[in-house]
C-alpha cells in the first residue's frame, strides 16, 4: 500500500498539470469560437442608409444604420441645378419627396424645401434631402466608411466640387466613388488617382481586368455572384460587394461565396442575423 502511494502522487500531479493545460486553452478555444461566430459573416454596408426602417437617403436613415453599426454607409449622388451634390437615388424628385420634375432643375434651395419623409411615415414629415457634405461630416465624426454612387455624369465643374467636398471633409481615404456611367469612374480616376472608385454592374458580370481598368472595388448584382467568381475576382485583388442582399438565404450565401461586404437594405435585421452566427 506504500508503493502505491507514490504512483497515486504522480498520477494527482499529472491530472492537475492536464486541468491546467486545458483551463489555459478554454480562453483561446473561446476567442477563437468568438471570432469564427464574428467572422461568418462579411461586412454590412447600409444601402442608402438603413432604409428599411427610415426613408433612404436622409441623415435619419443613416443615423440608423450607425446606430445598428453598420460600418460603411452607402448613398446615391446627384447635382442641383446651382451645383450642389445632394443625396438623391431617382433623377426625377416624384418618388421620395413632395416635389416634382428632375433633380438637376432646381436650386438646392429649392430642393432644401421639399418634404423627403412624409413618404415613408408620417413619423419622418418634414426630413429633408441632405447635401453630401453633411453626410461626409456624419461619417466622419463616427469614423465610418461611405460608398458613393454618382447617378449621372458630372460636369467638370461638378466634379471638382464634388472631389472638394470630398477631400475637404477628410473623408478621401475611406470613400469609395462608383457609378453604373463608366466614363464618370475614368472622370474621377483621372482627377483624383489617390481616391478608390469602382464600376457597378446591374445585370452580367466581368473579368478581372475588366473590372481592374475602373477600381480594386466591383459592385455586382448578386445574381452574378458564385464562389468560383469571386476566388478570380479575390485573387486578382478586387473586392467583391454584391447589391442588394435582403434576406437571410441570400446572406447565407454571399458568406457561403466568400465576398468582402454585402449591400443591403437592412442592415440592423443583417447584423442581428450575423450576430447569432449567421443562422
Amino acid at each position: 500500500m506504500h508503493a502505491a502511494i507514490p504512483r497515486l502522487s504522480r498520477t494527482l500531479a499529472a491530472l492537475t498539470l492536464a486541468a491546467a493545460s486545458l483551463a489555459a486553452a478554454l480562453p483561446a478555444a473561446t476567442a477563437n469560437a468568438a471570432t469564427h461566430r464574428r467572422s461568418c459573416a462579411p461586412p454590412v454596408i447600409a444601402h442608402r442608409g438603413d432604409s428599411e426602417r427610415a426613408p433612404e437617403n436622409t441623415l435619419p436613415a443613416f443615423r440608423s444604420a450607425l446606430r445598428a453599426g453598420a460600418p460603411t454607409l452607402e448613398t446615391d449622388v446627384q447635382f442641383t441645378a446651382d451645383g450642389v451634390p445632394v443625396l438623391m437615388h431617382d433623377l426625377s424628385l416624384d418618388r421620395t419627396t413632395d416635389g416634382a420634375g428632375p433633380v438637376s432643375a432646381l436650386t438646392f434651395a429649392q430642393v432644401e424645401s421639399l418634404d423627403a419623409g412624409a413618404w415613408f411615415g408620417p413619423r419622418f414629415a418634414g426630413v429633408r434631402v441632405p447635401q453630401m457634405a453633411a453626410l461626409l461630416a456624419l461619417a466622419r465624426l463616427r469614423q465610418v466608411h461611405v460608398q458613393l454612387e454618382l447617378k449621372v455624369r458630372p460636369t467638370p465643374e461638378q466634379l471638382a466640387v464634388f472631389l472638394q467636398q470630398v477631400r475637404g471633409s477628410g473623408m478621401a481615404r475611406y470613400v469609395v466613388i462608383n457609378s453604373f456611367l463608366e466614363p464618370a469612374v475614368l472622370d474621377v480616376r483621372a482627377a483624383a488617382p489617390d481616391i478608390d472608385t469602382a464600376v457597378v454592374d446591374g445585370v452580367g458580370f466581368r473579368s478581372p481586368d475588366s473590372v481592374l481598368r475602373y477600381g480594386s472595388t466591383y459592385i455586382v448584382n448578386s445574381s452574378a455572384v458564385t464562389a468560383a467568381r469571386v476566388r478570380a475576382w479575390a485573387g486578382a485583388g478586387i473586392h467583391v460587394r454584391p447589391w442588394v442582399v435582403d434576406s437571410a438565404k441570400g446572406w447565407r450565401r454571399m458568406s457561403y461565396d466568400r465576398t468582402a461586404a454585402i449591400i443591403t437594405d437592412a442592415p440592423a435585421r443583417y447584423l442581428s442575423w450575423a450576430r447569432h452566427g449567421c443562422r
